[in-house]
């Protein structure tokens, strides 16, 4: 049976496998004098060439993001522990006079563009318009999806994502981040199972995440530090 795409296949202890995605990028986590996230600055393209192509998710590829298979001399253990419930399913409810957040905090990739203002929390609870406007942009900009907004008539608020893959970089911690999924990009685990289809989620690189595939923030605390050749080049 044919297998739908875009999707990514996850390997027993290996690589994320590829398969019809066409664009990678890098997005780096860009704050404001505060250090507050303040919006994603677009850096260099990476080739998606081969089909399918082995993405590291050990956190210890040489030639990140692509795998070298470090992970085998690493004895990585890439064990899924995630859920396949909708992310819905454990998400807290925030209702507010125009807009209902659902937060689902097992999928936090740590990139807090919930922080500005009031916060994205308070902000719905407001209902100005501008905290509307405001908190709307932030629950957007979650990479994970852990923050998901909607609208009175209970429709998803969702930014317009083409399928891409973007590898974050955290220019305010100066550390790594996920990879963002973007567009609808299909997660089946090793065992031939489909992740619930989002708009936005994130995996994880860095190996440490306890909610694998899935990115749970562990990036963060372990001052991750993704092994980029320079641009044109391998280490």
């Amino acid at each position: 049976m044919e297998k739908k795409m875009p999707y990514i296949k996850i390997t027993k202890d290996g690589p994320y496998l590829v398969y019809g995605v066409p664009q990678m990028v890098q997005e780096t986590i860009t704050p404001d004098e505060n250090g507050v996230s303040i919006r994603y600055t677009q850096g260099r393209s990476f080739e998606i060439k081969e089909i399918p192509t082995a993405l590291c998710r050990c956190g210890q590829s040489r030639n990140a993001p692509y795998c070298d298979g470090t992970h085998k001399q690493a004895n990585f253990d890439g064990t899924e522990s995630a859920s396949f419930e909708p992310i819905l399913e454990g998400a807290e409810a925030i209702e507010g006079p125009n807009l209902t957040l659902m937060d689902n905090e097992k999928y936090c990739a740590f990139a807090r563009f919930c922080d500005a203002g009031k916060r994205v929390w308070n902000l719905v609870l407001d209902g100005t318009p501008d905290s509307d406007k405001l908190a709307i942009r932030e629950a957007c900009d979650c990479p994970a999806g852990r923050l998901m907004m909607f609208d009175q008539q209970g429709k998803a608020i969702e930014p317009d994502h083409p399928v891409s893959i973007a590898v974050i970089e955290d220019g305010g911690l100066k550390i790594s981040g996920p990879l963002w999924l973007r567009g609808g990009i299909r997660v089946e685990s090793e065992d031939g199972r489909s992740y619930e289809v989002r708009n936005r989620q994130t995996v994880c690189r860095c190996g440490y995440s306890d909610n694998k595939p899935f990115c749970n923030g562990a990036h963060a605390s372990a001052r991750f530090h993704a092994q980029t050749p320079p641009e044109g080049g391998e280490v």
